[in-house]
Order: C-alpha cells, then sequence, then structure tokens
C-alpha cells in the first residue's frame, strides 16, 4: 500500500492513512468531528487497487471533493491536495507520490472560487508562487523566499512589495500571530482550504 499519505485537519494536525478510514460524530469512527454539521457516519476514505477514495455515507449535509458534493454511495478518486468538505469541516488529502506516476492525466484547471475578492489578483499571484512547489509535490520546509516569489513574478527588484503582499494575506487568513517561520507553512494549508490555489 502507498506510503506517506495523510490528511491534514482543521487545526494544522495530520491523520496518516494506513487503511480506510471512517469520518463522522459518532466516536467509534477512526476520525471523528464534534461539530453537529457533521453526520454520526458521514464518509469514508478507502485504498483499492493502489488508489484513494473518498465516499460519502448518506450524510444529511454531504461530503464535498473540491467544492463538489458527492453522491451518497459513490467513492471519487483522490489526488494530492484534494480539498474535502466534511459538514462545516474542511480536511487536505496529502499523497505527495501521487504527482510522480507517469500514467496520471494531469487536473485541469480549477474553476475560480465563489467569491474572488477576497485576494487581489497580485496576492493570488503570490500566493500560488509560495504554494506551487508544496501542491508539485515538495516539503512545506522548502519553500520560495520572497526574492524568489518576485523573480518567478518577472519583478525581481519587488521584494518588498511581495513581503507586503504577504503580510495582506497573512491577516486575511488569520495567521498574523504566529511566528514567521511557521506563517508561511500554515499560509499553504489555508490557501487550498479556501481555494485561493
Amino acid at each position: 500500500m502507498p506510503e506517506d499519505i495523510w490528511l491534514t485537519l482543521p487545526d494544522g494536525s495530520e491523520h496518516e492513512l494506513k487503511e480506510s478510514v471512517t469520518i463522522g460524530r459518532d466516536p467509534a469512527n477512526d476520525l471523528t468531528f464534534s461539530s453537529p454539521t457533521v453526520s454520526r457516519e458521514h464518509a469514508g476514505v478507502t485504498c483499492r487497487d493502489g488508489r484513494w477514495y473518498l465516499e460519502d455515507r448518506g450524510s444529511y449535509n454531504g461530503t464535498f471533493l473540491n467544492g463538489t458534493r458527492l453522491q451518497p454511495g459513490v467513492p471519487l478518486p483522490l489526488r494530492h491536495a484534494d480539498r474535502i468538505g466534511i459538514g462545516s469541516e474542511t480536511v487536505l488529502f496529502s499523497w505527495p507520490a501521487q504527482l510522480q506516476d507517469p500514467d496520471m492525466t494531469e487536473t485541469a484547471q480549477e474553476l475560480p472560487t465563489a467569491n474572488p475578492a477576497q485576494l487581489s489578483s497580485f496576492q493570488r499571484q503570490v500566493v500560488q508562487c509560495l504554494c506551487g512547489p508544496w501542491l508539485a509535490g515538495a516539503s512545506l520546509d522548502r519553500l520560495p523566499s520572497n526574492e524568489q516569489i518576485a523573480a518567478e513574478l518577472g519583478t525581481p527588484g519587488a521584494t518588498g512589495t511581495v513581503k507586503a503582499a504577504l503580510r495582506r494575506i497573512y491577516a486575511k487568513a488569520g495567521l498574523s500571530d504566529q511566528p514567521a517561520h511557521a506563517k508561511r507553512r500554515a499560509l499553504c494549508r489555508v490557501a487550498r482550504q479556501r481555494g485561493w490555489v
């Protein structure tokens, strides 16, 4: 079975996946949420034939994969950095090794989120540059510096502008009070959960 696969929970903790996982409000589940928007037996994540699948188990408020509601009982395949909505909770599916599969079909560009005003166009570009390596399978410890982001945007002298944009993005993501070294990693997770990347 593939290794180094996990779910990142809303609080930033990670739940490693080794076998199938049941998700719901009932304590008998492998992964529990106390939110009243989560059904007692809400969803499941299972591995079959080397692929991971998400399935809604007839939940009241639905299970969502990247914003699309699943039909109960119809499993859909998961891909690295997919957003999973469980009631009002959002978790991230991480499987970096999947990106090295030469037979994998590339994901088409996602449609813009319903509220694009969350970030300005420039802020969105900065976040995409920051999170790009992680979404491509790199570790969160190897994120680009402000200088590298400025260079990737084609403005190598605009490091100060990138830094100012990141300050505003941290504020919008509610991360301003975190230590500097932790903010960049946390921003990648928040940006993926909110559909900014």
